[in-house]
């Protein structure tokens, strides 16, 4: 595994952590804003990436209110959820 691999399993795993941890859904650019005084340095461009990845794989759901207003939360499914690989 890369260095840039490792790197991004912890981003991943830190988004993973913080969405678990809230207790309601929230909007995309909320839990950016909020992971960001946490040490969670990114853009929102790579946040939506990562966040859009985790919605893909099913380990977060995504539910739309609206016209371009969506909001995450971890998964309920029984599924598998996080194998640590993107």
């Amino acid at each position: 595994m890369t260095k840039q691999q490792e790197k991004d399993i912890l981003i991943y795993d830190k988004i993973i952590n913080y969405i678990t941890r809230i207790d309601e859904e929230k909007d995309a650019e909320t839990l950016w804003m909020e992971m960001k005084p946490l040490g969670h340095q990114m853009s929102i461009s790579a946040f939506n990436t990562r966040l859009k990845k985790l919605v893909e794989r099913g380990i977060v759901e995504k539910k739309s209110l609206g016209y371009n207003k969506n909001f995450y939360r971890i998964s309920t499914d029984d599924k598998p959820q996080y194998s640590g690989a993107f």
